[in-house]
């Protein structure tokens, strides 16, 4: 902590800085909000007395009155109130404000906002209004509210007392209405002076009565200064600067004009350890810095530097240098005079730059350093020598002298007689060339710039920008930071033309529970507004797009990474776009690499198409369990969570494995990627509390699983909740139709309807998923559908004897359940025959046609099979290709091709039945079968003879590949008479034509048989391979002795069923999501009130660092309308607490702070506390409350 140290000279201002400490606690200075980054606070544009921003790297709060720094509020970095400017969580800056000193008809006057020199002459408002006008406040802006929010309507009290803004319409006043309606700021609609992500405004007024200043000879001048502080939402350089923009009026309340007016940029800077700070200027950068020339005990080896930079000074026209007079009357007159030069004012992108001719922005005039308490060169006590600071003099008004200067030397042979005394320590600390300051110590610094005048009613911008750099070490930090003034600078100066920043991440929560009671928090980010950003500039050479988000959860309500030694950050999720961009790694200034965003695998990757569609893109991350403990949530608990947003500039970015290998520059294949310092950056939100359990009565919804009311499919359908408001509490359906166009691969298409309105919602959908947690896509009435993708396959066969009589199955050995078709996965594998490697499959079955099958062994009970054969027909090229139906097989077709038994029989006894025995679609059919047999003559391309045995007799010996006959399962009924004509052909009216079932037949058009016509079903069924063949099976004896006993089942089931033109799915929502009434008034019931009893403290207090001192109960499960009447055991009424006392009128909580209606802490003692809800009915809680005992302290 900075110890203050007083001199008796100092004795007498004590009564003084005593009774201004108590006015300023009359004023509630703690009473600003935090803001920006880490606020605690629900976003609002007035923020009081004070505020803290924290958009960026640094952490600065400031008041109203123009202290930056020096301002106690409520810190979330250490969950407390303090002070101090801060970057890293360290303080750089004690306090800053400025000198103002000027001539009024030739009177000299200096006033200023220095706290720790203890001089504070303005106050809040305008002149006019005063400082007791209620609306000088704080006034802050954010980007991430978006366009017409709140803020807009609120600017225009701000306004009212001399804010800026953009008049889109040219009516000359200020009305902020989005015309169109578009929701989108449009360029001829009104809007405040919003400058980067987030801007804070005020204005004071130099109104301290003489008698409370410490230059006590001075009145007010009727000064306004307009102050702006603006940030950018940044991770990146940018994030280490604010810049604050001095609107500077006189109202000519006691001058028209002021003259030689002289401004200076002040400050109090603490690198850390404020007693070893060092001070220099940069004149080409108009700038003043401290830095330290070594280790720092706060910073470590790498302390900081602090620079402020005049971006912008004040405008001002010079006769003969800036503008020819061309009348010799010593003012610039437009139209007469002839401009030199040409100053301007740097207003923002929307406002634009305003030029003017003739004139000039005045840089750096002096630069010069007092130290506390110094009795020679410390703190000004009049208002001349505050005056000959600003003049670049010591105190009593001497130039200083360079060569002999006590607190610096000149070094590196630079003549100490040439160097400009105006500019203390101009030299380069880093090269120890120049004039440079020699002694550490608690430094005071003024940048100052003039002389210029202020005319009535002629505001004079001046423009600062706070920055701070940090390098590799103490020396390297002034490289950095003035590094990033320089680049700072070129883009203030094109009005700031870098690409703007994204649109924020604007996440929604709700809490819930699933249907067995586990809790859970939804976090809600829409992504199409996020991946359709694109920000190019050919000029800094910047493409820059989102990249990703990462959302955090924190363990208390600071974004510091430990608290009190404790880890306080966890990673929940991060998703990416799914480009050729794997991980990021940050190139640093050392050469070396950093990893900035890790690849988070294919469930995180993002399609940049469908997140960028404002119907579809959106995430969701379902919180379950506390991030830090992996135990459920605690109902009333505060869980803090942030979202950020990367984004990344391409044209500073290349290949990882191209540089790492030789330096090379390469963009493009997929790959882990190197982006230079600066192109990737990150846009955090503030942290969003949820109070898990605040919408008890109106809780996220999970959605549920649909019930199926048809079909036989494996398949599920679910329904996921997005928009609770727009459920319907209608009943749904959801129908699936075969695509008939495409038969390979297999494919349905379904729809969903609303069977209450008769509405068809989603039609011919072919896209399935089931991840409920991607909750993308096209939302439908509140709810996405999710569709299980089934891949239908067969199950492991089974056989009703233990001693099985045939070999395990093989695809090699064409053993085993062949499906006949090839739509779908399993139809892949084909079996073999003699001098045929692969079978054909069938192109008419379809996995639709599915079932379980079973095939009964009874040779005493015989049915029939359809018999083929091959190696008998045709040439001696294509007789192994046709498996010609038996019947069409002649005498004169065996010639020298072996003998067929049963010659000329097609249809033939069969030791086997096939029956669908289908437990999932409940079918019971005996199916038509058929086998194969082969010539014996036929040998294998070694020449050694095959096993076929045509006799009319299925018996697939020892071996199917050499025998041939396999059992072939169609999907076609049974047949006791063997006439049908898809699988046997016959005598039709065309000409004989028999059946070949390895390549099909072509039935003529128009052929009869027997005087019926052929449908076109037998004509598809007969020209396909293997007609509809459903399976082939492949047996084959273990030995000559094994084969199979009469009663015997091989059961062929199906694991898989695929969705068919049967399937259907039903589900209800419930209306809105809500509750129902019943389950309302059981929550009711459920209202309780903890902890009870108080034992001194409530633990609670803990999840957000409050103080112990401040106990409460919670009252819990309350519906919106409720009164709460607190009573003693005697029946007096001690509170009456009602909606309005909630955390919000929604809330289920309600805190009671054990104050009773005088606003008195209640003493230890039981009470009762009488809820009454309209429609619920009343509940009556008894709780204790113990509070500790406390002693005044004796010394």
């Amino acid at each position: 902590m900075k110890v203050r140290r007083y001199s008796k000279s100092n004795i007498l201002f004590l009564p003084i800085l005593v009774f201004a400490l108590l006015s300023l606690a009359f004023t509630g200075i703690d009473k600003g909000k935090g803001g920006g980054k880490g606020s605690q606070n629900t976003p609002s544009l007035k923020a009081g007395d004070s505020y803290r921003m924290f958009i960026n790297n640094l952490n600065i709060p400031m008041n109203r009155v123009g202290v930056m720094g020096d301002v106690s509020i409520f810190d979330p970095e250490t969950g407390s109130a303090g002070s101090g400017g801060k970057y890293d969580g360290v303080v750089f800056l004690f306090s800053g404000g400025f000198f103002m000193s000027g001539l009024t008809n030739g009177s000299l006057w200096s006033n200023a906002v220095a706290s720790a020199s203890r001089i504070q002459d303005y106050v809040q408002g305008t002149v006019a209004s005063g400082r007791n006008d209620p609306r000088a406040q704080m006034y802050v802006l954010r980007a991430n509210e978006g366009d017409f929010a709140a803020s807009w309507t609120e600017w225009k009290d701000a306004v009212a007392l001399g804010a800026y803004y953009y008049d889109g319409d040219g009516s000359g006043t200020y009305d902020p209405i989005d015309v169109n309606g578009n929701g989108k700021w449009d360029p001829t609609e009104d809007r405040p002076d919003l400058i980067g992500d987030e801007t804070v405004w005020c204005v004071y007024n130099d109104g301290t009565d003489p008698a409370l200043r410490r230059f006590n000879d001075v009145s007010p001048q009727g000064i306004e200064v307009r102050q702006t502080v603006f940030g950018f939402n940044s991770k990146s350089f940018v994030g280490n600067m604010i810049f604050v923009r001095y609107s500077l009026l006189n109202t000519g309340t006691v001058a028209d004009v002021m003259d030689s007016v002289y401004f200076g940029v002040w400050a109090d800077p603490d690198l850390g350890d404020y007693t070893d700070d060092l001070v220099g200027s940069d004149t080409l950068l108009n700038a003043g810095y401290v830095y330290n020339d070594g280790d720092d005990a706060d910073y470590g080896s790498n302390p900081p530097t602090f620079l402020i930079d005049f971006f912008q000074g004040p405008v001002s026209y010079i006769p003969g240098v800036t503008f020819i007079d061309n009348n010799n009357n010593g003012v610039w007159d437009e139209g007469i005079d002839t401009p030199v030069m040409n100053g301007h004012n740097v207003q923002g992108q929307v406002r634009g730059i305003a030029n003017y001719p003739g004139a000039t922005n005045l840089g750096l005039s002096s630069f010069v350093h007092y130290i506390q308490s110094h009795p020679t060169h410390g703190d000004p006590n009049t208002r001349q020598e505050a005056r000959n600071y600003m003049l670049g003099r010591n105190r009593v008004g001497v130039d200083l002298n360079p060569c002999n200067w006590e607190f610096g030397e000149v070094r590196g042979g630079v003549a100490c007689a040439d160097v400009n005394p105006k500019f203390s320590y101009s030299g380069n600390p880093v090269t120890n060339v120049g004039w440079i300051n020699n002694g550490p110590n608690d430094q005071r610094q003024m940048s100052n710039t003039g002389p210029f005048k202020l005319e009535k009613n002629k505001p004079v911008d001046i423009v600062v920008a706070y920055v701070v750099g940090r390098g590799n070490n103490a020396l390297n930090s002034i490289t950095v930071a003035k590094q990033y003034s320089e680049i700072a600078q070129t883009i203030f100066d094109s009005n700031f033309p870098s690409p703007p920043p994204p649109p924020p991440a604007r996440p929604t929560t709700k809490t819930g529970a699933d249907d067995a009671g586990n809790g859970f928090i939804d976090i809600q980010i829409n992504t199409s507004d996020l991946f359709k950003y694109s920000a190019r500039d050919t000029v800094l050479a910047v493409n820059k797009r989102v990249k990703g988000i990462y959302l955090t959860a924190y363990r208390t309500n600071s974004k510091q990474q430990v608290v009190n030694g404790v880890d306080n950050s966890q990673l929940l999720a991060t998703y990416v776009i799914n480009d050729s961009l794997l991980s990021l790694y940050e190139l640093l200034g050392n050469g070396n690499q950093n990893l900035k965003l890790a690849d988070p695998g294919s469930g995180y990757r993002l399609d940049s198409v469908k997140y960028a569609d404002p119907d579809q893109g959106r995430i969701r991350v379902r919180v379950s369990v506390d991030p830090f403990t992996g135990n459920p949530l605690v109902l009333g608990k505060n869980y803090y969570f942030t979202a950020t947003v990367v984004t990344v500039n391409h044209e500073a970015t290349f290949l990882k494995s191209a540089y790492d290998r030789d330096k090379s520059i390469v963009y493009g294949p997929a790959g882990d990627y190197i982006v230079r310092s600066g192109g990737i950056e990150e846009y955090e939100t503030a942290i969003i509390p949820v109070y898990y359990g605040e919408n008890i009565y109106a809780p996220a919804t999970t959605g549920s699983t649909a019930q199926q009311s048809g079909g036989a499919s494996s398949g599920q359908v679910k329904y996921v909740v997005v928009e609770n408001d727009k459920l319907t509490g209608d009943n749904y359906s959801v129908e699936f139709k075969k695509n008939n166009v495409s038969r390979k691969p297999y494919k349905v298409y379904y729809s969903l309807r609303n069977t209450t309105k008769g509405t068809t919602l989603i039609d011919s959908s072919a896209v399935f998923d089931t991840n409920s947690t991607d909750i993308s896509g096209k939302v439908q009435e509140g709810f996405i559908l999710k569709i299980k993708s089934v891949e239908p396959s067969l199950g492991t066969t089974r056989y009703s004897n233990a001693t099985r009589w045939y070999d395990n199955f093989s695809a090699t050995s064409s053993t085993g359940i062949f499906y006949g078709g090839d739509d779908i996965t399993i139809g892949a594998t084909r079996f073999g025959l003699p001098r045929n490697a692969t079978t054909n499959p069938s192109t008419v079955i379809s996995a639709d046609r599915l079932r379980q099958v079973q095939i009964v062994f009874d040779a005493a009970n015989p049915g029939k099979a359809y018999r083929y054969l091959m190696g008998f027909s045709g040439n001696n090229f294509t007789r192994d290709r046709i498996f010609r139906y038996a019947e069409g097989v002649a005498a004169a077709d065996t010639t020298n091709r072996g003998p067929v038994g049963k010659l000329g029989e097609g249809f033939v006894d069969v030791p086997f039945k096939a029956y669908v025995s289908d437990p999932k679609t409940g079918e019971k059919r005996q199916l038509a079968v058929g086998f194969i047999e082969t010539s014996s003559v036929l040998r294998d391309p070694q020449g050694r003879p095959l096993k076929g045995t045509p006799d009319g007799i299925w018996d697939p010996g020892d071996s199917v590949l050499a025998s041939g006959e396999m059992i072939l399962l169609f999907d076609g009924d049974y047949d006791a008479t063997g006439s049908q004509i898809q699988y046997k052909g016959g005598n039709f009216s065309t000409g004989v034509l028999w059946a070949d079932v390895n390549q099909g037949f072509a039935i003529p058009a128009g052929a009869t048989i027997n005087g019926t016509a052929v449908t076109d079903d037998q004509r598809k069924i007969a020209a396909s391979p293997y007609f509809n063949m459903l399976y082939a099976v492949g047996l084959q004896r273990k030995d000559a002795t094994s084969f199979f006993a009469n009663g015997d089942t091989l059961t062929i089931p199906v694991s898989v069923y695929p969705y068919t033109d049967n399937d259907k799915f039903t589900f209800t929502t419930k209306s809105g999501g809500n509750l129902t009434q019943d389950e309302k008034q059981s929550l009711f019931n459920k209202v309780n009130v903890f902890p009870n009893p108080l034992l001194g403290v409530n633990p609670a207090g803990s999840f957000n660092n409050q103080t112990p001192d401040n106990p409460y109960v919670t009252f819990s499960n309350l519906p919106t309308d409720v009164t709460i009447k607190i009573y003693s055991l005697s029946g007096i009424l001690v509170r009456t607490l009602g909606t309005a006392d909630k955390l919000s009128p929604t809330s289920p909580f309600l805190r009671w702070n054990l104050e009773n209606e005088s606003g008195l802490r209640v003493a230890s003692g039981m009470y009762i506390a009488l809820v009454t809800a309209p429609g619920f009915g009343e509940k009556i809680l008894k709780f204790g409350i113990i509070l500790p005992q406390k002693q005044i302290q004796r010394f």
